[in-house]
């Protein structure tokens, strides 16, 4: 009898202290936003978490291209370029509050970029195509700073030191010969297409 007294007071125990951590749990916050990077690059991030830490997901579109060039009838002169490029992102952010609504931002993401570029040239005399791509792994460090307006509005602006290493392959096509190549390298700094500004929408859960 006992241990049935036992087992069930160690129950209610566990339960009220479920619902007490139920009640007092931190609400999520969610924001959702594009980023801009220069005139051809932007991305889509969502942000999930607490006030002082919180995920990142970010998906970007570095930069697209579709271009064709006729000559004319004489000339017989044909060009065609393609180009693009995404990325992906996921890391963590925590923001340390300097004044009201202003924080400053530090954090990591880790992530994968992939380009792709092919071009056609044609003319009386020459004929080549050339095609490359890459990908990037990397990780980058996040430091910056964002400003809520009311309730909703989050502008912030942030630069993104990366460590990358990228593999890839070229090739070259005139005539009937063909030519390929693999490059690979790794790199590390921070350039102009590594500061951002974004705007997104805050909501709690």
């Amino acid at each position: 009898m006992k241990t049935r007294v036992l087992c069930f007071t160690m129950l209610l125990s566990f339960l009220s202290c479920g619902i007490f951590a139920q009640e007092n749990a931190i609400p999520k916050i969610h924001e959702v936003g594009i980023t801009f990077s220069n005139l051809n690059q932007f991305g889509l991030n969502y942000k999930t978490g607490s006030e002082k830490t919180l995920l990142r997901l970010s998906l970007l579109s570095m930069n697209l291209g579709n271009t064709n060039q006729w000559g004319k009838s004489e000339d017989s002169l044909d060009v065609k370029h393609q180009s693009y490029g995404a990325g992906v992102r996921i890391g963590f952010e925590k923001r340390v509050p300097v004044v009201a609504h202003f924080n400053f931002i530090w954090g990591l993401e880790a992530g994968l970029n992939f380009n792709y570029d092919k071009l056609k040239y044609k003319d009386i005399s020459t004929h080549y195509e050339t095609t490359n791509w890459s990908i990037a792994p990397l990780v980058n460090l996040v430091l910056g700073a964002n400003y809520t307006f009311g309730e909703h509005l989050v502008i912030g602006a942030e630069i993104t030191p990366y460590i990358q290493y990228s593999i890839g392959k070229s090739k070259y096509t005139r005539e009937t010969q063909t030519r390929e190549t693999t490059n690979s390298g790794f790199g590390f700094g921070f350039n102009n297409n590594s500061a951002s500004l974004s705007v997104a929408y805050r909501f709690g859960k």
